[in-house]
């Protein structure tokens, strides 16, 4: 009985989640029908098979759970392109994973729209967008490609948003909580905003290229909002937004913070805006103020046009910290153009002024933002937790942080103290080698009898090596291997001592043995019942072995160590 309780419970396991195939061909010819027959339930996967697909498509309702998250995702390595709005109104638990997202002639407008259904009481939770493309939105009454309204704990990570010439890339009105990292917005009218009562949400690791058109900006962090759609707790317009090791290249103008408060822009890189590249608004009718905002560790590189624009602000609406304003065309450079009076109580009033003379990247030009060896942006940023990472994810100096969105990595190294050790045959044995690197390592030993205190690491470090007891009559070896990425391994050789017992032992085992140094006999007489006598040299070769006998004849023996060995005991002798 019990064996087929168990029975069912599997079959019943194996299929709680299913696949659900929507596309030409299939049993669904669109997402919002399979939904409309309950097909699509926790844990299932949507599969879009191959084909063009416009028209709109509303869900409402549709959750997912943290156990089961409902996935939507192209067939195997189907070509699909999606035109028209989907539309997910107070949903939960949904990704929407690799898929591409085009506007047509027939649907021109807004390709993705992710709200709380009208609601605060509603808000759609845990959504994310993984590796989707979105493309060609000629509607200017879309007004963006793609829109968040009312949504919570949110992912939009590694996407393209390209050629919207007549609207703005993506949207975040209303929404909490939530991560924008990794994304490439090029070509657009605008890159988008953040605003309505949205707060906590980290947008690092982005790179917007020529995405504002005259007038518009790359993105702004607030902005004004309608009174009915902001969420009771939410007296800001915008709060604890991070813009973190982004790029902003090209375009119009750069960030704008509109009536935002304490919000951060650390460690970015702007290069070349058409206009402004900074702006400080007071934009909302509601919550207009700008108030205890963070610039910190940027390089704000100028050509032909270096200036901050904005309204009339307090002094806390903004401090200003270890910021590099450098010009690429002039030499010397004073700084840039501040709006005057408005900003003369908030502007930086320690301004690092660099001139076209200074060297600070690899190739500007050509986007390459790596800095050059003598920048001086190299380990002169404000010593912060956060961001941990720079643009390309890799960690930030912890003492030595460099300014802009690119850390400085001097070449990789990776070099040990010594190729070789040795160690005595006893127990708990030990030594110390030292590395220097400047990378990610491990080290591991290829022999279990040697271990090792530390097998990774990312800085220069002391590891111990402890051997346990060498019992053999021949000395024993391991290779420590020490290996990095990129870089050729190194190794050390460490060589323990044969295990051996010297003439002092001799009594201990109640053996009889002389004379010693031996002649051409060793006598042995012993109330041990022995089998068989064998005989190493120091190397641990085995150069005689013979029945137990109480007369050894050793004449053949060159002038030398011997260690003679009866089961388990080792006698040394000349």
């Amino acid at each position: 009985m019990k064996k087929t309780i168990l029975l069912l419970i599997i079959l019943l396991s194996s299929n709680l989640f299913s696949n659900v195939h929507v596309g030409i061909g299939q049993k669904y010819s669109r997402i919002e029908l399979a939904y409309a027959d309950k097909a699509i339930n926790p844990g299932d996967t949507v599969f879009i098979h191959a084909g063009n697909y416009s028209g709109y498509n509303g869900i409402v309702g549709l959750k997912g759970n943290a156990n089961g998250w409902i996935v939507f995702t192209k067939y195997q390595n189907d070509s699909v392109s999606i035109a028209g709005n989907w539309q997910f109104q107070a949903c939960e638990y949904i990704k929407i994973v690799n898929l591409h997202f085009k506007a047509t002639a027939q649907s021109p407008g807004r390709l993705i729209n992710v709200d709380n259904n009208g609601s605060c009481n509603t808000q759609s939770r845990f959504i994310k967008f993984d590796s989707c493309t979105f493309a060609d939105v000629t509607d200017p009454n879309s007004i963006t490609s793609f829109k968040f309204g009312g949504v919570d704990n949110f992912e939009v990570t590694n996407c393209v948003f390209t050629n919207m010439q007549v609207s703005g890339a993506f949207d975040f009105n209303v929404c909490h909580n939530g991560i924008i990292r990794g994304n490439r917005i090029e070509n657009c009218l605008t890159g988008g905003h953040i605003k309505g009562g949205a707060s906590d949400i980290v947008m690092e690791r982005n790179i917007f290229i020529n995405a504002s058109k005259n007038g518009w900006v790359a993105f702004e962090l607030g902005g004004d909002t309608g009174a009915q759609f902001y969420c009771p707790d939410d007296k800001f317009e915008v709060k604890n937004l991070k813009f973190y090791s982004n790029l902003v290249i090209g375009g119009d103008r750069g960030i704008s913070l509109a009536s935002a408060t304490e919000c951060k822009l650390i460690n970015n890189t702007f290069y070349n805006c058409g206009q402004a590249t900074l702006r400080f608004l007071t934009t909302s009718m509601l919550y207009p103020t700008l108030n205890a905002n963070r610039i910190e560790n940027n390089i704000f590189a100028f050509g032909a046009s270096a200036y901050m624009n904005g309204g009339t602000q307090p002094a806390n609406a903004a401090s200003f910290s270890k910021n590099i304003y450098f010009s690429t065309i002039t030499n010397p450079f004073n700084g840039p153009y501040w709006d005057t009076p408005d900003l003369d109580a908030m502007k930086d009033k320690n301004q690092m002024n660099l001139g076209s003379s200074a060297k600070m990247f690899v190739d500007g030009k050509n986007n390459d933002f790596h800095l050059i060896e003598s920048s001086p942006a190299i380990g002169a940023g404000a010593s912060e937790t956060e961001p941990l990472f720079d643009f390309y994810g890799k960690p930030f100096n912890k003492n030595t942080r460099s300014i802009g969105a690119i850390e400085f990595l001097s070449p990789s190294e990776l070099s040990i103290s010594t190729n070789s050790i040795n160690l005595p045959y006893q127990a708990n044995s030990s030594a110390t080698f030292s590395i220097k690197s400047n990378i990610t390592w491990s080290a591991s030993s290829n022999q279990t009898w040697l271990a090792i205190d530390k097998k990774n690491g990312t800085t220069d470090d002391i590891i111990k090596i402890t051997a346990s007891e060498n019992t053999n009559v021949s000395p024993r070896s391991s290779t420590i291997t020490i290996s990095g990425i990129g870089l050729n391994n190194q190794y050390i050789i460490v060589n323990q001592d044969a295990g051996t017992s010297d003439v002092a032992d001799i009594e201990y085992t109640n053996i009889l043995f002389h004379p010693n140094p031996a002649d051409n006999y060793i006598e042995l007489n012993s109330d041990f019942g022995f089998s068989k006598i064998e005989i190493y040299n120091p190397l641990g070769m085995k150069i005689l072995e013979t029945e137990y006998q109480s007369k050894l004849d050793v004449s053949k023996l060159t002038t030398g160590i011997y260690f003679l060995k009866m089961n388990d005991k080792l006698i040394k002798f000349t």
